[in-house]
């Protein structure tokens, strides 16, 4: 933040779905300034009446929502605790199509080379709009110090997956981790 710019948050890992109900109050409370929302699609989706506020009010709130099909930061938390994921996939929605029966302009990316200019639409569209970015579910989000407990459960995780026959899960967080390092 620049001094210009105001970053709100609950910040306490675990939290889900107050992205689009802190930008609405946000927005209502400064409606000359620009309000982005940054959710998850576990979070989006949990609120999703929401965009009916956004709607009903006539708040120009931008919701951009990243898309992986999964509750990521709860994978996360079961990977670091040693337990093989369960019950942390999602079955989404087009959310752009959603923002857009409901009267918020939507957009999607599906690639990576489509995101810059579809960004600079998105951002130029007057009034409320949606951003459904469709990201990499093994991309690992890493906490800004790794614990040895965290490192240890990792590692249960690994041999856990292997054993339950899902060994190929591994092979895939491998190879979507090693390109962002490359």
């Amino acid at each position: 933040m620049n001094g210009r710019r105001r970053l709100i948050g609950s910040f306490t890992h675990g939290s889900m779905a107050n992205a689009l109900p802190q930008a609405v109050g946000a927005q209502a409370a400064f409606p000359d300034r620009q309000v982005i929302a940054l959710a998850g699609d576990g979070g989006l989706s949990m609120l999703l009446g929401e965009l009916l506020t956004v709607t009903q009010n006539a708040l120009p709130v931008k919701t951009v929502v990243y898309n992986n099909d999964s509750l990521n930061f709860v994978e996360l938390e079961m990977k670091a605790a040693g337990f093989v994921n369960y019950g942390t996939g999602l079955d989404n929605p087009d959310f752009a199509a959603v923002a857009e029966a409901v009267g918020i302009r939507g957009f999607r990316v599906d690639r990576p080379a489509d995101l810059e200019r579809t960004v600079e639409e998105f951002l130029a569209h007057d009034g409320p709009a949606l951003l459904d970015v469709v990201v990499e579910r093994q991309e690992l989000t890493l906490p800004p110090s790794v614990k040895l407990e965290q490192a240890k459960g990792f590692a249960l995780f690994a041999i856990r997956t292997v054993l339950s026959g899902r060994g190929t899960e591994l092979i895939d967080l491998a190879k979507a981790n090693m390109r962002q390092l490359l």
